[in-house]
Order: structure tokens, then sequence, then C-alpha cells
């Protein structure tokens, strides 16, 4: 008998558990994430059962505030109202006032500022007295980097990578052909720009030549990545010894492959020997001239 009731105070229990549960995952808003670019509109979604109650708009309050609180936007018994108003969110709110009795309670926010940036959002709905959260919007604020520009000083050989324009803090990343280099080895500098809160970097790291090297900015929340490659050369001094060496050496090999070929094949001093005289050409032997002297003498 004791086990029956034992296990009927179990099941009530657990009824009323479930019951707790569901009444509290019932009221608990709907969580949404969104990401707003810098300078551009980005909506606060939010939807809920329809509001046309026998006394709609009438005793009827929407608004919409952040966690500090701060009012983003108030519509109060049929009409907008900005008494209450943050300045922070002045003429940057709009709703579309013919949608929400159909349960459509979006906000535009334009435009969207770094100080945005995490701004959570709760809509709450009042009728006739009875108040519930509806909604909770989360913005993450994020604004693209620029290309980075690489900027290479030969004279202590060291690389330059800067770019600005972009939010929120960066991750940068240095790559050679075969390796990663290390955050230490590298040197950053952030600034932030006072007017539009982005920032502006550069990232400095120690190079030698030959080294195709790369660098990489990465923006989390838009998962973005802005890269850029340099292939380090020669210097220009070695350059220019190596042009001087090629034109002072060239002649003066053509010049000993021309006598070697002198040397070696007769027919080929012909062209040369005006030119060349180290290699002049014999005349010939006057052969035809003895037989006629002998001659001249055996007469005598």
């Amino acid at each position: 008998m004791v086990c029956i009731h034992l296990k009927m105070a179990v099941g009530i229990v657990l009824v009323v558990l479930l019951y707790v549960i569901s009444v509290v995952s019932s009221t608990r808003p709907k969580e949404k994430t969104v990401v707003g670019i810098i300078g551009q509109p980005v909506l606060l979604p939010c939807g809920c059962s329809k509001l046309e109650t026998p006394n709609y708009p009438t005793k009827t309050r929407i608004y919409w505030q952040d966690l500090n609180p701060r009012v983003l936007h108030v519509f109060k018994d049929g009409h907008e109202e900005y008494n209450h108003q943050h300045p922070w969110y002045k003429n940057r709110t709009t709703i579309n006032t013919d949608q929400l009795a159909s349960g459509n309670l979006s906000l535009l926010l334009n435009p969207v500022n770094v100080r945005d940036n995490r701004l959570t959002c709760d809509v709450i709905l009042l009728i006739n007295g009875l108040k519930s959260t509806e909604c909770q919007i989360t913005v993450n604020v994020a604004a693209s980097y620029q290309k980075p520009k690489l900027t290479l000083n030969s004279t202590d050989m060291t690389l330059v990578c800067s770019t600005h324009g972009g939010f929120p803090e960066y991750q940068v990343t240095w790559r050679t052909h075969n390796r990663t280099l290390e955050p230490q080895e590298a040197v950053n500098k952030t600034t932030q720009d006072p007017g539009t809160g982005t920032y502006n970097i550069s990232s400095r790291v120690n190079v030698t030549e030959g080294q195709n090297i790369t660098c990489s900015i990465y923006n989390t929340i838009l998962n973005e990545t802005q890269s850029n490659v340099i292939i380090i050369e020669a210097s220009k001094g070695e350059n220019h010894l190596l042009k001087f060496s090629l034109v002072a050496i060239c002649p003066l090999v053509i010049l000993l492959i021309t006598v070697i070929l002198c040397l070696k094949y007769p027919n080929f001093r012909k062209p040369w020997r005006k030119m060349i005289h180290c290699c002049p050409e014999p005349e010939p032997e006057n052969t035809a001239q003895q037989p006629e002297n002998a001659e001249l003498n055996l007469q005598q």
C-alpha cells in the first residue's frame, strides 16, 4: 500500500515538473543573432501571434529596449512614441506599423555603427496589462578589411603589411613558402578611427631575399580573409654588379675564342687578320723563281 502511494506521489511530481518546464520554455523569448555591417541597415527580426484583440490597437504597447535598459523604439495605443527613446537610437529606428497586427514586430536599425556591437534587444509586448518578452535579438557588428598593402624596406629587410576599415579586431597570419610564422615573429600595431570606430592595422616582420611571403587578415565575424603576396627579389646593388660583370667578361671570352680559332684553323684567319695582329697570314713561298734563276746561270 505504501509503495502505491509513493509511486503516485512520484508521478504527480513528474507531471508538475513537466508542466513548469513547458511553461518556462513557452514564455522564453526567441533568441536570434544577426550581423550588422557598419554604415548599412540591419533588420532585427521578430514574429509573434496575431495582435488582433478586441481592444487593439488601444491598450497595446510594444517597446524595443536593450539590456541596460535603453529604449530603441515604442509603439503605444496605435502610435509611435519617441519621448522615451534614447539619444543613441534617435532617427535610426523604423517599424512597419501596418504589419504589427499580423505579428511582425521586426525593427530596422539604420545605419549600424560600432556602438551597436553586441547590442541585445528585447521586444516586449504589453496587452491589457499582461507583459511578455517575445524576442531577444543580438547584433554582431562587422566591416570588411581592405586588401592588405605590402611595403618592403630593403635597407633593414623588413616587410610591413597594412590595412584599414575593418571591424572587429583582426587576426593576422604570415606565411612563407614552407612555414607559418609564429605570432612573436611579427610586430603588430593597431589604431582605431575616432570617427567610424573601425581599425587601422600594421604588422611588420623580418624577411630575406628569395622569400615568397603572404600576409593574411582574417575577420572572425564575417569569416572573411583578405590576403596579399610578395616575392622578395635580390637587391638592386647585386643586380648591377652582376650586369657589370657580364659586360666586362663577355668581350674577353669572345676574344679568347677568336684567338683559339685563329691558331687552330688557318682558313679562319683571313677575315680576322686585319683585326687580330697575333695571327698574321704567312707569305707564300716563291718556288717559281728558283728554276728560272738556275736556267739563267747555266746560259751564262
